[in-house]
């Protein structure tokens, strides 16, 4: 783990619980890092670079979660990199409840893991335009509100949260996801990539995307079944997520269940927008139902 590998040209990976990218810009061994990892990992992330004699000028985000941002102030400290996000996880670095409060739909309660998803930054995060040549980002919707990806001049795609490996989909059952079409989408984008070099955040550099992405698609279809068959009853939304709890037998804590309530929220929006469910009021509660 935290080992630096080499893909192709200048194009590398550090791997770890979260897979960093790394992009050699010039003979100096100046470089751009995609995502840092949480605060944990960020050290060991630093050495293996320094290790190489790789010095991190530019360090882009992929999105504000802390497993993919939460080490920023170590490399921060380290280097005075250029930071770079998309303009709306800009946002969400500034303030450490926005996250929060965008995942449980109001403001939180304290019981909730201030440092779960997102980072408190004061330094100057600047926008995709600052990108060095050699690189290109790419919108990645469904994960978060503005995920990017990024494209190497190697012909390499570091594809962030588009995707979990099978083993983690499999422990998990249901991951976080805030637009279930845009998810999709990202899926069908990726499937598209197929012999070109992949690395997703949490699964392993591969030519051979196919198969986790019909995992992760699959899976997603699966709780849509699920749902499907729950709603031929009405239920809320509270009721919904009470059911794919009990369906994978998951264990219930403060942030598992903002989590899990607010995709389960997203899977309804979606089913509903695509008239594949109905919602109306009843008894002062939105209820959802499956008339097919």
């Amino acid at each position: 783990m935290y080992e630096l590998h080499h893909l192709r040209g200048n194009t590398y990976y550090v791997d770890g619980p979260t897979n960093c990218g790394v992009y050699v810009l010039n003979e100096k061994k100046e470089a751009l890092l995609f995502d840092c990892g949480t605060e944990e990992d960020a050290p060991h992330i630093y050495k293996a670079l320094d290790k190489a004699g790789i010095k991190i000028t530019y360090l882009v985000f992929s999105h504000c979660h802390a497993d993919h941002a939460g080490g920023w102030e170590y490399i921060y400290s380290k280097t005075h990199c250029k930071m770079i996000a998309s303009k709306i996880e800009r946002g969400f670095f500034r303030d450490p409840k926005l996250d929060i409060g965008f995942l449980y739909g109001g403001y939180p309660l304290d019981e909730y893991d201030g440092k779960l998803m997102h980072i408190d930054m004061n330094d100057e995060i600047y926008s995709l335009d600052e990108i060095p040549s050699g690189v290109e980002w790419f919108h990645l919707p469904g994960h978060h509100w503005s995920m990017i990806g990024i494209k190497t001049s190697d012909d390499v795609y570091f594809v962030a949260d588009t995707l979990g490996s099978i083993d983690l989909v499999e422990r998990a059952h249901i991951l976080l996801i805030y637009d279930v079409k845009g998810y999709l989408d990202s899926l069908n984008f990726v499937e598209g990539l197929e012999e070109k070099m992949v690395v997703p955040s949490h699964s392993e550099a591969t030519t051979n995307i196919k198969p986790v992405v019909e995992f992760n698609r699959n899976t997603i279809y699966d709780i849509i079944n699920i749902l499907l068959d729950y709603l031929h009853d009405e239920h809320n939304c509270t009721e919904c997520a009470s059911y794919i709890f009990d369906y994978f037998k998951l264990k219930i804590t403060y942030n598992k269940y903002m989590l899990i309530l607010s995709t389960v929220r997203s899977y309804l929006s979606y089913l509903s927008n695509s008239k594949r469910i109905k919602n109306y009021f009843k008894d002062n509660r939105l209820v959802f139902i499956n008339e097919a």
